[in-house]
């Protein structure tokens, strides 16, 4: 099978990826779901008029009143109700959230007035509807606040409950069943792990799936064996998107495609792209299949690049790639037929790549905060020339 263009890979990865089913759940575990329906309001709010300021609720007839002396005929704190008719003449202390009577239509802040024996002069120039909240002014009742497909941020989730809402119908997080393979690897801190090689990219890979809204399931590492690999394929049963990690090169332990080659209905094996050529793609029964290659920054940068829009167009979330531009600090070689991503640091516009570009390198990854992308054949590169960069994001 001929290498495929990257950008077809993507197309084909994405092409009958369906919106999750919903779920209804409590809006204090909303953080970060994806609502499934347009929301309204339930209520006004404010539900009634209210205090915007602490001071005294007042009938402002339009007339200037400063110099006014009025009787104190009681106080309504916030939650309370004040069911006396207030006469002209008169005021009623009130507090910040106070319910304001229906007769009375303006709030003089108490820093205005002068308060002696329950009588108050008033000091400033006043007008009607001053410092109050009226009913409703901020929704009203059948107000659409919060659309479908919404990413619920804290104050979606804030106005939601002012809505008077307490569950809120989300789309259910896609799963990904995660499996690790090679009888080189082992578990950091166990037997061995200073000999052996630590499997390190299952970690990084769950922690970036929890990043993108999934829910990570580790099935654990398998040995270089047929039948241990179909074990834990079995265990991955159900999963939107199952993921192998390793074996998927043509090597004579790399057994993935040769494990399931009865049951994967495969779309595509090997891209045109660098680090990450040996990536497979395809149906596994009522699953997504992606196998990943061994090495871990070839993994990691086929996370960002197909992981990641598959399982965010799961969530009906954007998934579309953001490329910009910046300045080159050292030159560049003509490209050959791979797409190239090289692990690079962006400081001030100008983005400078690193010396070592090896596969296997997760501490030049961490050293790095975006990739320079070169399309294949692309021309040599002058230091100052533009070139296509994107944010590395795992």
């Amino acid at each position: 099978m001929s290498l495929l263009n990257l950008e077809e890979a993507i197309n084909t990865c994405l092409s009958d990826i369906q919106f999750k089913d919903t779920i209804k759940i409590k809006l204090s575990e909303s953080l970060h779901r994806i609502i499934a329906e347009d929301l309204f309001a339930m209520k006004n709010s404010p539900p009634h008029d209210i205090s915007a300021m602490d001071g005294y609720a007042i009938h402002c007839d339009g007339n200037d009143m400063k110099g006014s002396i009025l009787n104190v005929v009681g106080k309504v704190p916030a939650g309370k109700i004040f069911s006396k008719i207030i006469y002209k003449g008169e005021a009623l202390r009130v507090f910040t959230g106070s319910q304001i009577p229906e007769n009375l239509n303006t709030v003089v802040i108490q820093e205005n007035v002068t308060e002696k024996n329950s009588k108050i002069t008033i000091n400033e120039r006043i007008e009607a509807n001053q410092n109050i909240r009226k009913k409703g002014f901020d929704f009203q009742k059948g107000d659409k606040l919060i659309e479908n497909g919404t990413i619920l941020q804290p104050r979606h989730i804030s106005l939601a409950a002012s809505m008077n809402h307490t569950s809120l119908l989300v789309y259910k997080k896609p799963t990904v069943a995660i499996i690790s393979s090679g009888d080189e690897l082992v578990r950091p801190g166990t037997k061995f792990a200073n000999e052996k090689i630590i499997s390190s990219n299952s970690y990084g890979i769950r922690a970036y799936v929890e990043k993108l809204g999934g829910v990570p399931i580790d099935i654990g590492i398998a040995k270089d064996t047929k039948e241990e690999i179909q074990k834990k394929i079995k265990k991955a049963k159900g999963a939107d998107i199952i993921l192998t990690i390793g074996g998927a090169s043509v090597g004579e332990f790399d057994l993935i495609q040769e494990s399931i080659k009865d049951e994967l209905d495969l779309k595509f094996w090997k891209i045109a792209m660098r680090p990450g050529k040996p990536l497979i793609f395809g149906h596994l029964n009522n699953s997504k299949f992606l196998g990943l290659p061994g090495n871990p920054v070839s993994a990691l940068v086929c996370c960002q690049l197909f992981l990641k829009p598959m399982l965010l167009k799961m969530q009906k979330k954007d998934h579309s790639t953001i490329l910009s531009k910046a300045k080159l600090k050292k030159a560049l070689k003509e490209n050959d037929e791979r797409q190239d991503y090289i692990r690079a640091y962006l400081e001030h516009g100008v983005v400078d790549h690193h010396h070592i570009q090896d596969s296997s390198s997760l501490s030049i990854l961490s050293r790095s905060n975006v990739y320079i992308v070169r399309k294949p054949f692309a021309a040599a590169a002058k230091a100052g020339e533009l070139v296509d960069i994107i944010e590395i994001d795992t």
